[in-house]
Formats: C-alpha cells, sequence, structure tokens
C-alpha cells in the first residue's frame, strides 16, 4: 500500500512539475531561512554555557539611582568587601583589563587582552590546562604559541610594560567563541599594584566610586540570588563615601543574562538583543508562510485537475481516511524533498549568515542535538500544516459529484485569504527593509558637529588602555611634540591634535561644581583633556568666547569649555551668559578651579541612540594618550608609521580611522538590515512565483472563457485585465493592511533612537509600486500568452 502511494505521488510530481518545482523552490527557500535561523538561535542561546557553574555564576553590576544606568563593571574594592560581608558566597573574583605592551626577547606586542585576576576566578570559571597550574601568569594556547612557538611556555618570561617580568606557570585552552568574557593573559591580581604607582594603587584599593573591574561571584547550588542583594545593595552605604552612599548601589546579574538581556548595561561585552532574536525567528517564520501560502494554494488548484480520479476512487472502495493519508502523503514527499533541497541551501549560506551577524558559526552545528531535534520539528511542522489542508480540501466531496463534475469547487475565499497574508507579509518586509536601511544611512550621514573623515587615531598606549594607569610626563611630552612637528611638515597631513578620548569610546565622567552648585548637588559630566588645536583641528564650532590658546598662558591651568547642552544643564540664559563663569572640576578640596573661556556647539560625542550630554573639556597634558591626525593623501599613513618608529621605538604601532570606529558602533543595527532585506527579497520572489503559477492556472481553467472574449471581440488588454482582476484586490487589500501594521512597528524600533529619520509616505508608494508591478508582469505574463492562442484551439478544451 505505501509503495503504491509513493508510486502515486512520484506519477502526480512529474506530472504536475511546473506547479510543483515552484512549490519546491518556495518551500527549500523557506526550510533554508528556518535552518540558518535556528542555527543562529542554537548559538545565540549557548553563549557561556560551557562553564561547569554556569547556573550559579553572577556578575556584580554598578548601579546609579539618579538616571538608573547600570555598569557592568564595579570597583576594585567591591570585591572583597563582598567575600567578607555576603554570606552564601562560594568565591569572588575580579577581572581587569588593563592592555599594555607584551614582550618576550625580539618580540613586542600591544595586546588588548591583558587581564589582571583573583586567584578565584579559576574555581569560578571552567578552564582547560594544556599544561602547568595558576599561580603566576597564565595563557592561552594561542597566545603561547605565538610567543614561544611549539615549546613549552611553562617557566618561560614575558615582560609587561617594560617594567613586570611576568613567569608562565599555566597555559589554558582558548574558551570558545560562545564566550563573552575573553582574556589572553591572566596575571595574578596583586601585581596590579605593583605596575601602578602607590598613589594609583591605593586609590584602586579604597576607592568606591571608579568601577574598572568585572566581578564575578559563585553562588551555593540552588542559593537564591535575590536573598542577597539587599546585602551586596548595603555595600555601598557601609564603605562609600557620602556621594556613592547616596547614589551608588551594587546587584547581581546572572551569567546566562548577559549575552541577550544586559545590552542596556553601560559596557556589556555583548550589544545583542533578545529583541533582535524574536525579530529573526520572527521573519524566517513568516518566509515559511509565504512558502505554505504558496503550496496551499497551488495544492488547491492542482485538484480541479483531480476530481474524476478521486471520484473513481471513491467508487472503487477507497475510504476517505485513505484520501486524506494519499494527499498528505504527497504533501510530505514534497516536503521532504524541499527539506534536503533546503539543507542543500543552508550550507552554502552559512558563511553569508557568519559575515553578517559576525558568530563564529560552523556546518557542524547542523549536527548538534538540539539541531537536529529543530529540523526535525521544522520539516514535521511545515509538512503537517503544508499537506493538511490541501488533502481536506480534495477530498471532501462525494463520488458521484465528483464523476459527474456536480462538486462546485470553491475555496476562491480562502484563496484570496491566503494570498492576501502572503503580500501583506511581503510588503511589511519590504517596508520594514526600506526603513532600516534609511535609518542606518541616517546615522552613517548625519552631521555629528565635527569633521570625523580622514582622521587617524593613534592611541599612545593601544587601545582598552586603563584612563587612570598611563599618564604623559615630561620626557614623553618631548617625543610627542617632535613628533607632531614632523606630521605637520609633511604636506598630505592636514593637522594633528591629541585628547584623552576621542568620540566614539566612552567618555570618563567627571565631577564638576559650576558656579551656583555644590559638590553635594553631585553633578558628574562626560570629560575630555584636549590639546590647543582640538577643536580647530576637528571642526567644532565655538558659538562663544574662544578656543584654547597657549598665547593666554593659563588655559592648562584654568580654562574651561563646555558644550551648549551643558550650559542648559546648569540652567545658565546662554551660552554668552556662561562665559566667565567659575567652574571646579573635582572636589572642592584639591579640585582644578578656573573659568568657562568658550561655549562650542553640541556634537555628538556617542552613539546616536542616545540624547546629546553636556561634557567638559580641559587642557590637561598627562592625559593626552590618542593622537587625531587628519590626512589628505594615501601616501600620509606610511610616512605617520615611520615618523612613530623614529619617536617611539618603545611603543606600539596601532591606528584606526574614526569614521570607521564610529560606524563600528551600530553594527547590530547593520546586521539586521542586511537580515532583514535579504529576507524581504526573498518573500517577495516566492509571493511572486507563487502568482506567476497560481494565475497559470486561472488562465487553464478559463481558457474556453478567453476564447469566447476573443471570439467576440477581445484584444490582450482586455484578457490581461481580466485576469488581473483575480488578484489586483488581493494585493491592494495587502497593501492597506501591510502600511499600517509595518508603519507601527518601525515606529517602535526607530524609537530606541535619540536621533531617527522620518517614515515618509515616499517609502509605502516604493512598497506599492514594487509589489504592483511583480503582480502586473506575473499575470500579465500568462494573459499575454493566452490571448495569443488560437481561439478555436481554446474552445475545443473540455
Amino acid at each position: 500500500m505505501l509503495r503504491h502511494y509513493l508510486h502515486i505521488a512520484w506519477r502526480q510530481l512529474v506530472k504536475h512539475r511546473g506547479a510543483n518545482v515552484v512549490k519546491l523552490v518556495g518551500l527549500s527557500i523557506g526550510m533554508a531561512c528556518c535552518m540558518l535561523i535556528l542555527v543562529y538561535l542554537s548559538d545565540e542561546l549557548s553563549y557561556n554555557t560551557f562553564h561547569r557553574h554556569y547556573a550559579d555564576i553572577y556578575r556584580v553590576n554598578f548601579n546609579n539611582a539618579t538616571d538608573r544606568r547600570k555598569m557592568s563593571s564595579a570597583p576594585v574594592s567591591a570585591g572583597p568587601a563582598i567575600a567578607q560581608d555576603v554570606p552564601g558566597i562560594v568565591a569572588v573574583g575580579r577581572l581587569y583589563n588593563r592592555s599594555g605592551i607584551m614582550e618576550a626577547g625580539s618580540l613586542k606586542y600591544q595586546e588588548t587582552g591583558v587581564v589582571f585576576a583573583d586567584r578565584s576566578i579559576f574555581d569560578i570559571f571552567s578552564f582547560h590546562f594544556l599544561e602547568g597550574a595558576p599561580g603566576g601568569l597564565v595563557l592561552t594556547r594561542d597566545m603561547a604559541r605565538k610567543y614561544f612557538g611549539q615549546a613549552s611556555a611553562v617557566g618561560r618570561t614575558l615582560v609587561y610594560e617594560h617594567k613586570a617580568p611576568l613567569q608562565v606557570t599555566g597555559v589554558v585552552d582558548n574558551w570558545p567563541a560562545t564566550s563573552d568574557i575573553h582574556f589572553d593573559f591572566l596575571i595574578p591580581f596583586e601585581t596590579l599594584y605593583s605596575v601602578e604607582n602607590q598613589a594609583t594603587g591605593d586609590f584602586l584599593r579604597t576607592n568606591w566610586l571608579f568601577n574598572p573591574a568585572d566581578t564575578y561571584v559563585l553562588l551555593h547550588p540552588g542559593q537564591d540570588a535575590a536573598a542577597l542583594a539587599p546585602a551586596v545593595r548595603g555595600l555601598t552605604r557601609k564603605y562609600g563615601d557620602e556621594r556613592v552612599a547616596k547614589f551608588w548601589s551594587l546587584s547581581l546579574q546572572p551569567l546566562r543574562d548577559i549575552h541577550l538581556y544586559a545590552s542596556d548595561v553601560e559596557g556589556n561585552p555583548s550589544t545583542n538583543s533578545i529583541t533582535y532574536i524574536y525579530i529573526f525567528v520572527a521573519i524566517a517564520f513568516l518566509i515559511l508562510v509565504i512558502a505554505n501560502i504558496n503550496f496551499i494554494n497551488l495544492s488547491n488548484a492542482q485538484a480541479l485537475t483531480r476530481i474524476a480520479e478521486i471520484g473513481v476512487r471513491k467508487v472503487a472502495g477507497a475510504g476517505h481516511t485513505q484520501l486524506i493519508l494519499q494527499f498528505l502523503g504527497e504533501g510530505l514527499l514534497l516536503c521532504f524533498i524541499a527539506f534536503l533541497l533546503g539543507l542543500g541551501l543552508a550550507f552554502p549560506a552559512l558563511p553569508l549568515v557568519r559575515e553578517v551577524t559576525g558568530e563564529a558559526l560552523h556546518p557542524a552545528v547542523l549536527g548538534q542535538g538540539r539541531v537536529v531535534g529543530g529540523l526535525l520539528l521544522l520539516f514535521l511542522c511545515t509538512g503537517l500544516m503544508a499537506g493538511l489542508y490541501p488533502a481536506l480540501f480534495i477530498t471532501r466531496f462525494g463520488a458521484g459529484a465528483l464523476i459527474k463534475g456536480r462538486t462546485k469547487i470553491g475555496g476562491r475565499l480562502i484563496r484570496q485569504v491566503l494570498i492576501v497574508t502572503q503580500f501583506t507579509i511581503a510588503v511589511a518586509l519590504i517596508i520594514g527593509a526600506v526603513v532600516i536601511h534609511r535609518q542606518l544611512s541616517y546615522l552613517r550621514e548625519k552631521p555629528l558637529g565635527f569633521r570625523k573623515d580622514q582622521v587617524l587615531v593613534l592611541p599612545l598606549f593601544g587601545k582598552a588602555s586603563s584612563p587612570i594607569s598611563n599618564s604623559v610626563d615630561g620626557p614623553l611630552r618631548a617625543r610627542m611634540n617632535a613628533f607632531e612637528d614632523d606630521l605637520r611638515a609633511y604636506s598630505g597631513i592636514q593637522g594633528v591634535t591629541l585628547a584623552s578620548v576621542l568620540p566614539g569610546t566612552p567618555f570618563v565622567e567627571g565631577l564638576v561644581i559650576p558656579q551656583g552648585f555644590t559638590e553635594r548637588d553631585n553633578i558628574f559630566l562626560p570629560w575630555a583633556s584636549v590639546d590647543y588645536d582640538f577643536i580647530e583641528t576637528m571642526g567644532i564650532q565655538v558659538v562663544a568666547g574662544r578656543g584654547f590658546s597657549k598665547a593666554a598662558g593659563t588655559d592648562n591651568t584654568q580654562a574651561f569649555i563646555l558644550n551648549e547642552s551643558a550650559v542648559r544643564r546648569f540652567g545658565w540664559a546662554s551660552p554668552r551668559d556662561a562665559i566667565g563663569k567659575t567652574m571646579i572640576r573635582g572636589n572642592m578640596i584639591n579640585g582644578k578651579r578656573g573659568f568657562v573661556i568658550g561655549v562650542v556647539k553640541d556634537f555628538n560625542f556617542a552613539k546616536l541612540d542616545q540624547p546629546l550630554q553636556p561634557m567638559i573639556m580641559d587642557v590637561n597634558v598627562p592625559r593626552f594618550t590618542t593622537f587625531a591626525v587628519r590626512v589628505s593623501a594615501p601616501s600620509a599613513l606610511a610616512y605617520i608609521r615611520s615618523a612613530w618608529s623614529s619617536h617611539f621605538p618603545d611603543l606600539v604601532f596601532d591606528y584606526s580611522f574614526l569614521d570607521e570606529d564610529i560606524n563600528a558602533l551600530y553594527k547590530a543595527q547593520e546586521n539586521l538590515s542586511r537580515l532583514v532585506g535579504y529576507f524581504a527579497a526573498l518573500a517577495i520572489f516566492i509571493s511572486g512565483i507563487g502568482i506567476f503559477s497560481l494565475a497559470s492556472f486561472v488562465a487553464t481553467r478559463r481558457t474556453k472563457e478567453i476564447g469566447i472574449r476573443k471570439v467576440l471581440g477581445a484584444g490582450t488588454r482586455t484578457i490581461v485585465v481580466l485576469l488581473l482582476r483575480d488578484f489586483q484586490v488581493q494585493v491592494v487589500l495587502a497593501l492597506l493592511l501591510a502600511s499600517p501594521l509595518a508603519w507601527f512597528a518601525m515606529n517602535r524600533w526607530l524609537h530606541d533612537f535619540a536621533y531617527r529619520t522620518s517614515i515618509g509616505w515616499g517609502i509605502f508608494a516604493f512598497a506599492a509600486a514594487g509589489t504592483l508591478a511583480v503582480t502586473i508582469l506575473t499575470v500579465g505574463f500568462h494573459g499575454v500568452r493566452a490571448s495569443l492562442v488560437n481561439p478555436v484551439e481554446s474552445l475545443r478544451v473540455d
């Protein structure tokens, strides 16, 4: 019996190969999309799960009560306080990332993965030691090979920052790519205090406001973290000063949440959001729905050619259930073939998904147990969804009515509803793709208030350097001045300046006391120390007062420049009114005192999904750690590299371009734009081929009617319009439904940005024009083809 059903199914597959090819193409693409998203979802959900104590590890966040900000790192002093005062803690470990130069013989590299770590980190997280054990410097396998080749690294020495010899005591395997915590070198935490000068070391030990340490705790199995929250929260009140006790607190966040549920936490290593995961899954499912609609509509249309066959089978004794199983089997056979084709499409498409998402996806992921189970569920659900309704639709009539042709097969309303649903999804995706693309273009092209193009960024101490550890002394400043002079003498360089931080990177916030306020007002603002020519070189506009000037003589000791937002924050009447106001950066006792000499026009120094913040600038030479070089010739880079080697032979040349750094801030949105764009193109393609094939069936069904109309004088245009009527209303209705739905969804998404584009009527007109064009082309083709058939031949059709 099964063999008989398979034989019939194969015969029908070959007989209606045109329509079945359309079904297979749509279903295979839809299933491939779902497979790819399933792999991506599995990868996202696997982050950090390789740790043995994954469920019991928590991160300590640092929270501000004033603006409800949450930060992923805590003060250095918080770790020991938690270990001492909070019960139910198995271990507390701190990770302090401090990039620096590592040397081994003639090898010298600027390393960003240098982390000072407590010994307890090895109890909290899971490490696989390839050789050695904790105790001194622990390297990853990649770093051991980088510095020592294939020889054993244990017992060898690396020199950190030219002054701290570190003996290697262990080599660990690299953590998987599905880790949010990254390191290359683990140095015992106590070594940090010998690397820093005494004042900085004492500051780190005792300060409860500066928060550079990622701090993790391991709880006893089954321990309720909520029960520990009051004790953790109360530590700032116990150990912090009045300001810390009033405005700051600590909290615990599960390790399982930091990848997808902590994108709102400042400094969180993952910017991924569960919202985007939901969006990707929903879009893949909708693509599959569109493909299933094609399958259902075309299967129902094919039923018109099998009326007599079904009637004969019923007369011959075939039961209702047998017929349903037969047609359901045909649907499942097609789905199985589509499933195999979908796998064939998914494998070569994985590199594209890897490129778009930035995740280290591998084809082997498709063989993992969780993914295999998902794929089987995908096949069964798709097969039942695509095959069950056509089976019920075809077999519901009696044998006599089928043989006599008195079935009055309808389904027109259902077919119309399915077409409307199909095009509603496709149009909504098109509108969404266009809106996201426009928003990203807006973010890239919006004037930021400074000139970001052709600016080379040269950090003196490497990226991710500590804001308090590296300072510029007299001899280094002399070398920096000589380096600047050399660059200014080169014709391919338009300007050179220095700063403690540049737009696109996190600004340190400092305490400020403006005129009319007191220290108790607790005003913290983003603070940048800049060189005298910074404002001019970066193209920032001065709206009141003046910029910094060496000629003034005292600008490095008692001058401040604010932005317009800071003027408004302080309640001053205007930028001009701010000039001459007193300002203290720091506390009342030993803070830097001076006057406001200028106000600059607001410029965006953070991401554009955040509103403009007040900021303050001063001239503070020890904090000048980053060069900004405006270049105008491709040859300038080689010249700069040569000059760097001459003036800074002890430092590693590391550079980036400012505009690329800023564009990289929108990686998640860029990924969303590309994926939605691809899915929208697939949706309109699948919808288009479905309409194309369905129009063919409609033209075939109305062959005799078309022949009569041609005999009565109807031309090609009339025949095309006749066929278009069957689809035009549904497409227009889909446009009317999709437009408000897409507007609502995209308006919600745009509200996450402080600066956003508008959703103009042109976007909806573009989507409508594209959809109508696809419909007219696909249906019009069959209309023209039918109109060219000889009416005599058309009237002979049974």
